[in-house]
């Protein structure tokens, strides 16, 4: 998978610019504040309907601006994929090959990307929501159909939520809830299965990937912790029972306290918690291994590699991890967008592009 041409407007500090990325590796050069992140940004929304940064489309408007607009041209699978996102007084418009998408789903997954920032480290040292997000967002791209299950299970939530702090009688709440219950059960169940079907597969290829950057000398272990349990069927088969013995608790508490959505991702280093024992080095180490491992599995369904976008991430690495990483990228082919700053060395292959107040020229 490959970008070939995009083209921003109004977004960011990009009013209105356009660039064509060649194969193999892509360096964004430019001193801090001038764009390059911007432009990685626009990327991974456009193919993503999401930013990785903010929460609110009108926060990636540009300066005294009502609308955005970006446009990129893909290759996957040697067919040309256009794509297009516009967003103009709060709502957003997406088109596939000049085709409107109606929903998230329609167009997620057309174009697969990996990000890497040195901000993913929160993987690790973060809580639940930040691992239970990694994993939806690679699951998103692999089955669109996981945006609207998770779409459902959270207006479940909120109106299981709103239930719960509403005024009604305790004896009416009880059988409400219990129908809201029924669905989350339903609903719960797939996301469950969802996540712990990519958990596995994680784990099968981070392990042998962290092995190599380790000399086999340390153990990564990836496991989902479904409603509290490590063995998916048990949780499964016990989900109706602790919603039922949390039901006095969540009443009086007023939240929800069961379900996927407070979920977990174990990581262990050597059996150890790796959020508590890793060092810096070791944790930069399972990171790099879990977005390689989502770069193989992207791999190994769909055919070819996805684009890997690199937001300065080789200042991040020590030498080793940061050949390690290269020779990767090198050796697979993989369509790669590096940003670095002015201060740092080139990289001796690939085009390099100079990004400077909004503006980009390629220089080689």
């Amino acid at each position: 998978m490959m970008i070939n041409y995009f083209k921003l407007q109004n977004f960011r500090n990009y009013k209105d610019e356009t660039i064509e990325f060649l194969p193999g590796i892509n360096i964004l050069i430019g001193d801090n504040g001038q764009g390059k992140t911007n432009l990685i940004e626009g990327i991974y929304y456009l193919l993503t309907g999401k930013s990785y940064r903010v929460q609110k489309e009108h926060e990636l408007l540009s300066w005294d601006q009502s609308e955005f607009h970006l446009h990129g041209d893909f290759l996957m699978a040697a067919h040309k994929v256009s794509l297009e996102s516009h967003y103009k007084n709060k709502k957003k418009m997406v088109k596939v090959n000049q085709v409107p998408c109606q929903r998230l789903s329609d167009f997620v997954g057309t174009i697969n990307v990996i990000f890497f920032s040195p901000d993913d480290l929160v993987m690790i040292k973060g809580g639940p929501l930040e691992r239970r997000r990694f994993l939806d967002l690679h699951i998103a791209q692999m089955r669109p159909g996981h945006v609207s299950l998770l779409n459902a299970y959270n207006k479940v939530i909120q109106q299981k939520s709103a239930l719960l702090k509403s005024l009604v009688s305790k004896s009416l709440k009880y059988t409400q809830l219990q129908l809201w219950n029924e669905q989350l059960i339903t609903l719960g169940e797939k996301i469950i299965r969802n996540r712990v079907d990519l958990t596995k597969k994680l784990q099968n290829v981070a392990d042998l990937i962290y092995g190599n950057l380790t000399f086999q000398k340390e153990k990564l272990n990836v496991t989902y912790i479904a409603l509290g349990n490590n063995n998916v069927n048990e949780a499964i088969s016990e989900f109706p029972k602790l919603l039922n013995d949390k039901l006095e608790q969540e009443i009086e508490r007023q939240m929800v306290l069961i379900g996927p959505h407070r979920d977990d991702v174990q990581i262990l280093l050597n059996d150890k918690p790796a959020r508590l024992f890793a060092s810096q080095g070791q944790q930069r180490s399972i990171v790099l291994s879990l977005k390689l491992a989502e770069l193989e599995l992207i791999r190994q369904e769909k055919g070819e590699y996805p684009l890997l976008l690199l937001d300065d991430v080789l200042s991040e690495l020590d030498r080793f991890r940061r050949d390690y990483l290269m020779n990767f990228i090198e050796s697979s082919g993989i369509q790669t967008l590096i940003t670095m700053t002015s201060a740092e060395k080139h990289l001796e292959s690939g085009s390099l592009y100079f990004v400077e107040k909004g503006h980009i020229r390629r220089k080689r």
